[in-house]
Parts: C-alpha cells; structure tokens; sequence
C-alpha cells in the first residue's frame, strides 16, 4: 500500500481514538499521580486533547509507516513484528513526548482558568524539559507493542479472511488489536506509572530507581500496577478502535484505488 495510504489510516484512526478515549487516559493519570487522584469535572476529561492531536496525527504516521516498511523487508516471523513495531516506536515517540508532557501535566490542573495545556506549558522552563520522560515513554512502548503486535497479527491472520470488506475487518482488526493491547498493558503497567510519575515531575531530574523507590514505599507492589484494570479497559477499547480502524481504512483505500484502476 502507498506511504499515502498508511499516513491516511493512521492519522484518522489516531484521532479517532483520541477523541472518545481520552477520558479514560486522564482517569488514568489521576489515578497514577501522587497528589492529583480526585476526579475531575466533566470539562477536565479533556485537559491537554490539543496538544496529543497534534502531536498524535504525525507521530501516528510515522508509526505505520516505519511499521509496514519494515515488515516488508523482514521475513514473515512474530520477532519481525516485534522488531518491526519496536522501531517504530522509537522513532514515534520522539515526536510524541513533547506532547505527552503537556498533555500529563495539563490532565492534573485543579480549576483551570482559560487552557489548562497553555498552563501547563507555562511550567515547563526549558525546551529540553519537553522531552522529559523520552525514555521512560519508549521503555514502556517497546515491550507493549513488542508484546501487542505479534498476538494482534496471528489473531488477525486468523480473524480476518484475505476477501473481508471494509466492515469485517474494522470489527475483526478491532478484536484482535482490543485482546491483544489488554493483556499487554497490563503486564507493561509498572513502567506506565513510573513514566507518568517522571513526566508529572518535568523540570526535576528523577531517575527510574527513584520513582520506583517512592512507590514502593508509599504503596508497595500494588502501587506499580495503580490504574492497571483502568488501563486494560481504555487500551482494549483503544487499541481495537485505532488498529480497527486503521486496517478497516486500508482495504478501503485499496478499493478505491482498484476502481479507479479498473474505471
């Protein structure tokens, strides 16, 4: 398929994600924060969703991008698509964490007046403060997609029939990508919260060995999975909606690229 095609896909099925799930993710980071966990109000669910859209439609893009070409040079394996999804994110999340950053710290604004990621903004002191939590972020998505990607494959080989339409395999794709991302985000929970807690701490250096420390003290083991099941229900719906409608958006490109061929 085209560069066209899959920076297409990947643009409208990220910000279709974003605009019904984000209120689950600042549910989510609420209950991750250390200080922040009362639930906010209905207008609040949608602290920071400026910034991620447009952050998320060219770090989408490059995702699939980097993803499919990749996989068409690698030979047919679950390790080709762990390989394949692994630089792809890498190369997403550099993109991504600025807008992460925002969006974390804006999710946590108590009674904004005007934006709240206009305030958040206003926090962070230095451009490099931006990219607070680069690390942390792609630490915790390479084992996730590591983990999705080669379950949401083989289920997909087997869900989705090579002839589907465009609806078939928007459902199918969905629930393959859905069961695949919840069993992955759980496991990968404890490195979500550490990210969440050094990207609520932009402008203070903290190291991975601190944070985890802070958590175990205050909370012990079940402190690192905080948010987990909140987490497995928002990537489940999430993820089953993104790569549904991504895959959905695929074969619907290339039908209409075969009728023009044919017309």
């Amino acid at each position: 398929m085209p560069n066209t095609d899959v920076l297409l896909s990947g643009a409208f099925a990220a910000l279709t994600v974003d605009l019904l799930v984000y209120p689950l993710d600042t549910l989510k980071t609420r209950l991750q924060s250390r200080t922040h966990r009362q639930l906010p109000k209905l207008r609040g669910l949608y602290q920071g969703l400026g910034p991620v859209i447009l952050a998320t439609l060219p770090s989408a893009g490059i995702f699939f991008s980097t993803y499919e070409f990749a996989r068409s040079r690698l030979p047919s394996h679950a390790l080709s698509d762990s390989a394949a999804s692994a630089l792809a994110e890498v190369c997403s999340c550099a993109i991504l964490t600025p807008a992460e950053v925002i969006k974390q710290n804006a999710q946590v604004v108590e009674q904004p007046g005007g934006s709240a990621s206009l305030r958040a903004l206003r926090n962070i002191r230095r451009p490099r403060d931006l990219w607070t939590g680069y690390a942390a972020l792609v630490a915790r998505n390479l084992p996730y997609t590591a983990l999705q990607f080669p379950m949401f494959e083989l289920l997909k080989r087997r869900l989705v029939s090579k002839r589907a339409g465009v609806v078939e395999t928007t459902v199918w794709a969905g629930v393959a990508a859905g069961s695949a991302g919840a069993v992955a985000a759980v496991v990968t929970t404890p490195v979500d919260v550490v990210k969440t807690r050094i990207m609520l701490s932009v402008g203070h250096k903290r190291s991975v060995k601190e944070v985890v420390g802070e958590v175990l003290s205050e909370e012990g083991v079940r402190g690192l999975f905080r948010g987990g099941a909140l987490r497995a229900v928002w990537t489940m719906f999430g993820a089953g909606l993104y790569l549904g409608v991504y895959e959905g958006c695929k074969v619907w490109f290339g039908n209409g690229r075969k009728d023009q061929a044919v017309a």
